[in-house]
């Protein structure tokens, strides 16, 4: 019988990031984000600190969260399928003096030096774009790399996001929604994907509910009257910013 799962639609990645204009003041931006200070205490509370870690970043486009990472004395690997964003993640790691290793695969066929070789997995807009039985692959993807003791860090757009969700509805609804496939995660969802793949669990953290308003709201309509958008606040207002944008899981891989 034919199956009446839908089918996976893929974006022209490569397209994507050759549109998308490389800016060496993206890292600065990311390290002022919630998302990247709860990795900071995450990383800091379980392994005391980034000297001497090694980490990989899965469908990693240009490695902003990686390159943080790297900054602060990690050893650090993107791995993606598409070259174009590795090329331009070499001139941006370069720009600042800071060493990369990367690697051209695909993470359902993990290069198997990849395999149980990292403290920290990481991935931030990969599996959402996933369907189906890939939606656990692509979690199990990330501990596979992991050492024992191993933590793995997936950010994923938060499903019950609604200003988020409205945005991406209207670009579906318009036809120009330019990125595929893109269903966004539940903690629930995750917890129990992680689990399956053989991975704990941790509390779940979450980005800015105003930023989110920001960002996919009062942002779209001034860049489509061709002005500059607001600069992102990341506020924290509690219980409010479980419906922010980005949603963080942490899984440690059992010792």
């Amino acid at each position: 019988m034919p199956s009446s799962e839908p089918a996976e639609q893929p974006a022209d990645w490569e397209r994507q990031w050759r549109d998308e204009p490389l800016d060496a003041a993206a890292p600065a931006r990311e390290s002022r984000t919630l998302r990247w200070r709860e990795q900071e205490r995450l990383v800091r509370e379980r392994f005391g600190g980034f000297d001497g870690l090694r980490a990989i970043e899965l469908g990693a486009g240009r490695g902003l969260n990686a390159f943080l990472f790297a900054q602060r004395g990690a050893r650090v690997t993107l791995l993606d399928n598409a070259p174009t964003p590795l090329a331009q993640a070499r001139a941006l790691f370069d720009a600042h003096c800071v060493p990369l290793e990367t690697v051209e695969a695909d993470l359902f066929e993990l290069p198997p030096e990849t395999r149980g070789a990292f403290d920290v997995s990481m991935s931030y807009g990969l599996c959402e774009h996933f369907l189906g039985e890939r939606r656990l692959g692509v979690v199990r993807a990330h501990l596979n790399v992991l050492r024992p003791g191993g933590l793995a860090l997936l950010g994923v757009p938060n499903r019950y996001a609604p200003v988020y969700r409205a945005w991406t509805w209207t670009l579906m609804r318009r036809g120009t929604w330019p990125l595929g496939t893109e269903v966004p995660f539940s903690a629930a969802e995750l917890r129990t994907l992680a689990r399956q793949a053989g991975g704990e669990p941790l509390e779940p953290r979450y980005g800015s509910f105003v930023a989110s308003v920001v960002n996919h709201g009062a942002n779209q309509v001034l860049f489509k009257l061709g002005r500059r958008g607001l600069p992102i606040p990341q506020v924290r207002v509690p219980i409010v910013d479980r419906l922010a944008y980005e949603l963080l899981l942490p899984v440690a891989k059992p010792s």
